[in-house]
């Protein structure tokens, strides 16, 4: 069977091969690619601007706006001369979770309680399916601030047990607290954020309270709200908080006084709850709807290496109108522009495509541009590309997301993974002079995990966080184009030296917890 499949990919491969072999791949020479500065600057600025208008509606997979984004980078290549690399031309189609609904048996008891399904609690959306029953441990917000004296598991034994936590964040104590300002809220107040802590300290399942309000408790959050980027392999739900209220109650505990004490002095106030259990049936169905990433290749020119590839990629997605995804629920309904999430990375990834296509001679090996949908929504994107690539996987020597490169400041320039390969940080310094590069060993939980997880050397690029993210205040006028041009500038010489190096990089596999 191994022989047959090695056969299989052998044919498939060289079929690839011969479908771009006819395509022209122009006619400038190297010297005549857009110079440093105004002509970069100028295409930069009309892919950026483009893909965050109002006519693209945020880039929502289940907006009409994804596909005017998706023609218009497929029109870009096409201008190129580069060959399409999809199996609809440069369409690579695949189905994209777009909402959640309840699908079977799903009901909830806590104490001597059985809880009423939509008035008294609901399951959360990025919930896995099935049943779990436990005793119910207390964990605070749910919180562990890495690298900052926060911890809500710390003290606690979570292994096997039910979590109660609450939504949210304590208020912020001093310049230096992890936590964020209302209505601006850190990374931990974030459902998934949450749901795999509760999940990596061993819980059963998870209840998220919200305890906001001492008098008419909030609603209940709609179930495609609570969708996560993916299952989280935990079963979870939100609980309103007079029945949470209730039960805790019954077992000798306040829940508003612990909530009480946690804001006031940022530290975690965890506990179990003796005599407390809780019994979770979920069963969901994920609602899906076909889209596409968009594909294209332009062929090495080395015999020996033109059948090994690197991959640049970004993903073109955005929240459409933030029914799902945004960090301001007022703003539900409005556009998310997206223009540094992440129109700044196809722009990126369109002007190298552009650059490359017009020097002479080619890259010696492969190169393939992949804009890539659903990462929002899970990275469904590139994790398809990566396990149904028009080449096989193995061919791939490097890949290089592009995710949120817009708002350089300082001169500075992040790097997750750069230590997936154990050339990567030398070959990024050495193609980043003069910018204040920072690498880190993992991380970056974008489209180039999907790589990760095939055994490819991948790198993420980005700019670094900023009040706009996940909100409609996104726009194109706050983009930092110059810096655009410094990172085009820098990938491209990092491609070349890729696909000019003889050698394979030596792929150091994350482990799950560093992804």
């Amino acid at each position: 069977m191994q022989n047959r499949n090695a056969r299989l990919n052998a044919v498939f491969a060289a079929a690839w091969l011969l479908t771009i072999l006819s395509v022209p791949l122009g006619s400038a020479n190297e010297n005549s690619l857009p110079s440093r500065g105004e002509s970069i600057a100028a295409e930069l600025t009309r892919h950026a601007r483009t893909l965050s208008s109002d006519e693209m509606m945020g880039r929502g997979v289940e907006t009409p706006g994804i596909e005017k984004a998706r023609d218009y980078i497929a029109a870009e290549f096409k201008k190129y001369g580069l060959a399409a690399g999809g199996d609809r031309g440069y369409f690579q189609e695949l189905e994209v979770p777009t909402g959640v609904e309840i699908a079977g048996q799903t009901s909830a008891k806590l104490g001597g309680s059985d809880l009423t399904l939509g008035s008294e609690w609901r399951p959360l959306g990025l919930s896995s399916s099935g049943s779990t029953t436990g005793e119910v441990v207390f964990a605070g917000y749910g919180i562990t601030a890495e690298g900052y004296d926060y911890d809500d598991y710390a003290g606690i034994d979570a292994k096997g047990k039910i979590v109660l936590a609450l939504r949210y964040e304590p208020p912020p104590k001093g310049e230096n607290s992890p936590f964020g300002k209302p209505p601006r809220s850190s990374r931990y107040a974030a459902l998934g954020a949450k749901a795999a802590n509760a999940r990596a300290h061993g819980a059963a399942g998870l209840l998220l309270v919200d305890a906001s309000a001492e008098a008419d408790s909030p609603g209940l959050i709609p179930l495609r709200r609570t969708m996560g980027r993916s299952e989280e392999a935990l079963i979870a739900a939100q609980v309103r908080r007079e029945a949470a209220e209730r039960a805790l109650g019954a077992a000798g505990v306040s829940l508003s006084e612990l909530k009480a004490r946690i804001d006031a002095e940022e530290k975690p106030h965890s506990a179990a709850v003796p005599g407390l259990n809780a019994a979770l049936t979920v069963n969901l169905k994920r609602i899906v709807q076909p889209s596409d990433n968009v594909v294209a290749v332009l062929r090495g020119s080395d015999p020996a290496m033109k059948d090994e590839t690197i991959v640049i990629g970004g993903h073109y997605d955005h929240l459409g109108l933030g029914h799902y995804g945004t960090m301001d629920a007022k703003s539900e309904g409005q556009i998310h522009h997206g223009a540094d999430d992440n129109a700044s990375g196809i722009a990126v990834m369109l002007s190298l495509a552009e650059r490359f296509a017009r020097a002479r001679p080619a890259p010696s090996r492969t190169i393939v541009f992949v804009a890539f949908t659903g990462e929002e929504l899970g990275l469904y994107g590139s994790k398809h590309f990566a396990a149904h690539p028009p080449f096989p996987i193995a061919s791939t020597r490097a890949m290089i997301n592009l995710d949120m490169v817009g708002r350089m400041k300082d001169n500075r320039l992040m790097v997750n993974s750069a230590d997936t390969a154990k050339e990567f940080r030398e070959m990024i310094g050495r193609a980043g002079p003069g910018l204040a590069i920072e690498m880190k060993a993992t991380g970056g939980g974008s489209d180039h995990v999907s790589f990760h997880n095939q055994n490819v050397p991948a790198v993420h690029f980005y700019t670094g966080m900023h009040e706009d993210y996940h909100r409609p205040s996104d726009e194109w006028e706050k983009l930092n184009i110059e810096g655009m041009v410094k990172v085009s500038d820098l990938v491209l010489a990092l491609v070349k030296e890729l696909a000019a190096t003889r050698e394979p990089l030596a792929f150091v596999k994350p482990s799950r917890r560093d992804r």
